[in-house]
């Protein structure tokens, strides 16, 4: 039987796949082999990930999806990184905003699934 997945995060490469789950731990969630509270995948470069309709599968996916968060690294014209994040996504979540919050973003989406977006510095 699949392993169900309700809560993904989306990286770029190898070093957010390893700074992550580290970074979760400093901020006191648990992450224990086996027991990880969400599935990180290494989408091998931002090209890949910002590959046409890649987000939109990843939005589709069965299996109660919950959380889609996406990590980007933002030490390389953040401004147009967050330009072709926003396009790729803006087929299937209309309400983005045009520039992305300091901070980060976490909207809700009308299917109810919580979608969030971070630009690792």
């Amino acid at each position: 039987m699949p392993k169900i997945e309700t809560k993904k995060l989306l990286v770029e490469g190898a070093e957010e796949l390893r700074v992550i789950p580290q970074l979760m731990e400093a901020n006191g969630v648990t992450w224990n082999r086996g027991e990880e509270p969400l599935n990180i995948i290494n989408c091998d470069g931002v090209e890949n990930l910002l590959k046409p309709k890649y987000i939109s599968a990843q939005l589709k996916t069965p299996n109660g999806l919950t959380h889609l968060g996406i990590v980007i690294d933002a030490d390389e014209e953040p401004d147009n990184r967050w330009k072709s994040l926003y396009n790729a996504c803006l087929p299937n979540i209309p309400n983005l905003p045009q520039n992305l919050p300091a901070a980060g973003l976490i909207i809700t989406l009308e299917s109810g699934l919580k979608f969030g977006v971070w630009m690792m510095p």
